[in-house]
């Protein structure tokens, strides 16, 4: 009978393919190690054996070693390569950020808020679909020093732009949305409710409510009239030229001049000196309100606070036909009809001591002047020329020939 040859049906050491065989199938002479006898227990270990049992284990260590240290390259391998999967993004949106390409199309209404930065600006143009990515728009500011300039407001602007296109934008004046309203100096709250009725599109009836409701308006602490509580905002309206942002109330735009008010207040430090003076900041206010509608040149205000505070002083009525003017205009009379004869809360002519309110809001130079008012002993003033400028005395036959001479050359002396 033929023998034939089988295949061994063991499975083969994965490891001998990159190691080679294990060494407890060959010794170390390369023949393969002899087994013990069955039934007859191992001798003992010779010096030689024992040697070759140490350099055995020594081999399986560094085998050992070998496999640890491949395990490691590959777990090394997977993580560099996930990590690389995983930052690849991230750092191509850093450096290569997505971004829109051209000028854009439609408006989209943009509000900056103050204090913003431009990752938060970034933010906001995202979510409005303006830029692509926020990143886009910041690598674009963070290349343009202009950037930190951007003032806050309300900007239109357009869908799907370029980030740098968008930034431009934001730094052009004329892409902001805003109405700008000037309030005069002297102007008094009826014609300031008169024009922000106009800018916010709102009846004159509905500024007039709002304003009635003086606690909501944002007054200064420390200020309150003779009578008890504020009962109007006069002279706290203060005169500046202000941006009136879409989506803008009505008690919106009346705070906003009553903040200004208050932020010019501590500044100079307005309601102190009138304490200094033994005067209510209220009525500082007044007088300051007056200054502002009799005197025109810079020089003339501190001293007609003087005349003011000397005729206090003296109980003498002001004489401030202003008051009197204003009063009319209240009422919705003809100031040119004014009986002078009949008493009234603000005919200072007849009556001694300060109106009951200010006649006006007064700017900053004519709240200095009743703060600071000019030492000395006038009691008088009248135009002296044809530009506005005031003639001061304390002679009372001197005011009454400068009277005279302002009405015969038409100076403005009724």
């Amino acid at each position: 009978m033929r023998s034939e040859h089988h295949d061994s049906l063991e499975t083969p050491d994965p490891h001998a393919l990159l190691f080679g065989p294990d060494d407890h199938q060959y010794g170390d002479d390369g023949y393969a190690a002899a087994e013990s006898m069955p039934g007859y227990p191992p001798g003992p270990m010779s010096r030689e054996q024992s040697r070759r049992s140490r350099q055995h284990q020594r081999r399986l260590e560094r085998r050992r070693r070998r496999r640890a240290s491949l395990a490691a390259v590959v777990a090394a391998i997977i993580v560099v390569a996930g990590g690389w999967y995983i930052a690849r993004p991230l750092i191509s949106d850093r450096f290569s950020p997505k971004d829109w390409a051209g000028p854009g199309t439609g408006q989209v209404l943009v509000q900056v808020k103050a204090n913003d930065t431009a990752s938060a600006i970034g933010s906001t143009l995202v979510k409005q679909g303006v830029v692509r990515t926020k990143r886009a728009f910041t690598n674009a500011a963070s290349k343009n020093d202009e950037s930190r300039s951007i003032e806050p407001g309300y900007y239109r602007l357009h869908k799907h732009m370029q980030a740098s296109l968008a930034l431009a934008m934001l730094l052009d004046p004329s892409s902001k949305v805003s109405s700008e309203l000037t309030i005069p100096e002297g102007t008094t709250e009826k014609d300031v409710l008169v024009k922000l009725a106009k800018v916010l599109r709102v009846p004159v009836s509905t500024m007039q409510s709002v304003a009635a409701k003086v606690g909501d308006l944002g007054l200064p602490e420390g200020y309150s009239a003779a009578s008890g509580p504020l009962k109007s905002a006069e002279g706290f309206l203060f005169p500046d030229t202000y941006g009136i942002d879409p989506g803008t109330t009505p008690v919106d735009a009346l705070q906003q001049m009553t903040s200004e008010f208050t932020s010019v207040d501590r500044d100079m430090g307005f309601a102190e000196a009138a304490h200094k003076l033994k005067i209510t900041p209220y009525q500082a206010l007044i007088i300051a309100s007056m200054i502002e509608g009799e005197a025109k040149f810079s020089d003339d205000r501190p001293k007609v606070a003087r005349v003011v505070f000397n005729r206090l002083a003296k109980n003498m009525p002001l004489g401030i036909d202003a008051t009197s003017s204003y009063e009319a205009r209240l009422a919705g009379k003809d100031p040119a009809k004014i009986d002078y004869n009949v008493p009234t809360p603000y005919n200072t002519r007849l009556k001694a001591g300060l109106p009951p309110t200010p006649i006006g809001n007064p700017g900053r130079a004519a709240m200095t002047a009743a703060v600071q008012p000019t030492p000395g002993n006038w009691l008088y003033y009248v135009n002296g020329d044809a530009d506005g400028h005031l003639y001061f005395t304390n002679d009372e036959n001197a005011f009454a020939l400068a009277v005279e001479k302002c009405r015969q050359n038409h100076w403005g002396c009724g």
